[in-house]
């Protein structure tokens, strides 16, 4: 007897997302995708139920399979184009639909990289300078699916757009709990041709100056975030891999792949330094090290 493997919660959340037709085609493939992908594990999991407590005769505990999945049905095939994955889940990701938001956090756990963003980063509203040469920026706007997910519960003031990377911004009021936030996912690319890198500034995140004058989050991954210091393990070589990366195309795409062969040593010895915390490291300085390796020690 065969018998359909029950869905869980989450993809029946995403395939009745896909079920809304105020989605674009390309959005409700993405979000068919990704429920049948869910699909595909659940019954590779019921599978497995099944050879270790219903067919492994060693069990003293063997149990008496009723039913099991219609192999026929198994796998599903899935898209293989991620530019059009990606395609669907930015529409979904700007959209007002409240599916939107429920599909969208299923999606920053399960396939992060399929965002248009890159990781969570929050900072306490405070009148730093360099933070407020970013704020100033910032445009009112009404929320989108990225701005519920990241304002969750917590008592918003203002939903923002980076007008020059289109990232979502939430600032939210001081409560009995928490101070006042910005609230932010840092974006994957700087805008092209605007400029090169003219300096970092490490203050809690890393932030990025230009030499046409503007001031952006660092960009980087969904799943890592840049610091640096002795104590900050691998994240000061993912620094000076994402440096090295802006100082020769201020506009990449930030990727990690094989960052470890490609960090320059200089900008790992200099990241790998406790710098107090709003130090401002020119472009001068970062080429300097760049160029110059480490000293040995005799």
């Amino acid at each position: 007897m065969t018998a359909d493997a029950p869905a869980t919660p989450r993809e029946k959340t995403l395939r009745r997302a896909a079920a809304n037709s105020a989605f674009s085609q390309t959005a409700r493939a993405a979000l068919t995708d990704m429920a049948d992908d869910m699909r595909n594990d659940r019954v590779e999991d019921v599978a497995r139920d099944i050879q270790t407590y219903g067919n492994h005769i060693a069990s003293p505990e063997r149990l008496v399979i009723a039913a099991t999945h219609d192999a026929r049905t198994h796998p599903i095939q899935l898209v293989k184009d991620d530019a059009l994955l990606r395609q669907g889940w930015e529409e979904i990701t700007r959209s007002t639909e409240p599916d939107a938001v429920e599909a969208l956090d299923i999606a920053l756990g399960r396939h992060p990289n399929l965002l248009p963003f890159g990781h969570f980063t929050h900072i306490p509203v405070t009148d730093n300078p360099v933070v407020e040469r970013w704020t100033r920026r910032l445009a009112l706007c009404d929320p989108t699916a990225g701005h519920a997910t990241l304002a969750e519960d917590k008592t918003v003031d203002a939903f923002f757009t980076d007008p020059l990377t289109d990232m979502p911004v939430v600032r939210t009021k001081d409560d009995d709990e928490n101070h006042a936030q910005w609230l932010f996912y840092v974006p994957l690319s700087l805008p092209a041709g605007r400029g090169e890198l003219a300096s970092i500034v490490l203050h809690g995140p890393v932030w990025i100056t230009t030499t046409d004058g503007f001031v952006h989050p660092a960009p980087c991954t969904p799943g890592e975030h840049l610091w640096w210091g002795y104590a900050g393990g691998e994240r000061p070589l993912e620094l000076a891999h994402v440096v090295n990366v802006l100082l020769d195309n201020l506009g990449a795409r930030i990727t990690l792949n094989n960052y470890w062969d490609s960090a320059p040593d200089g900008l790992t010895t200099l990241f790998n330094k406790d710098h107090k915390r709003g130090t401002e490291l020119t472009r001068a300085a970062l080429l300097h090290a760049r160029m110059t390796p480490p000293k040995s020690r005799r």
